[in-house]
């Protein structure tokens, strides 16, 4: 099942960029998302690996995730390892010139249950997922052109 959300921000790839990665921040802008936490020492490049308690249709789950591709400022791809949520999904970010970016968000999650859970997910989970997941966009968009109208100073005092 697949998933794409778009949204354009006024802010650069780098700005996008930054809010995106910094993992602990996430919360902030993915509805869903009720913490994050590195798991590898590393925080950035392939194979950092993340923990994040999601709620799913009522209920918190553990998303984990691994980066599988990096390619700063425009694409992260990551891979779902958890016992519910698998798949890979991926963020690219777009130069439009101008300090623009087109953010597009891509998920492909594989549903239990093979064929019928492939139709309950999108008949009736995938509406919702939507939703959430262009609502969770924009306020991502929201996040980076605060930062951007702020400036590298304001981020450099306060790194979330």
């Amino acid at each position: 099942m697949r998933l794409e959300v778009e949204r354009e921000a006024a802010a650069s790839r780098e700005i996008v960029w930054s809010v995106l990665t910094e993992w602990e921040r996430q919360p902030d802008w993915m509805l869903d998302a009720k913490s994050v936490h590195v798991l590898t020492p590393q925080r950035t490049g392939t194979g950092v690996t993340i923990l994040c308690p999601t709620k799913l249709l009522g209920a918190t789950v553990d998303d984990v995730m691994r980066v599988t591709a990096w390619d700063p400022p425009h694409r992260l791809e990551v891979v779902h390892l958890g016992k519910i949520i698998t798949g890979s999904g991926a963020f690219l970010l777009e130069d439009l010139g101008a300090d623009r970016t087109r953010i597009t968000w891509w998920e492909e999650v594989d549903p239990p249950l093979g064929a019928f859970g492939e139709r309950g997910a999108s008949t009736f989970v995938l509406p919702i997922l939507h939703r959430i997941f262009g609502r969770s966009l924009g306020r991502l968009v929201a996040l980076a052109e605060q930062d951007a109208a702020d400036g590298p100073a304001s981020r450099a005092a306060d790194p979330h």
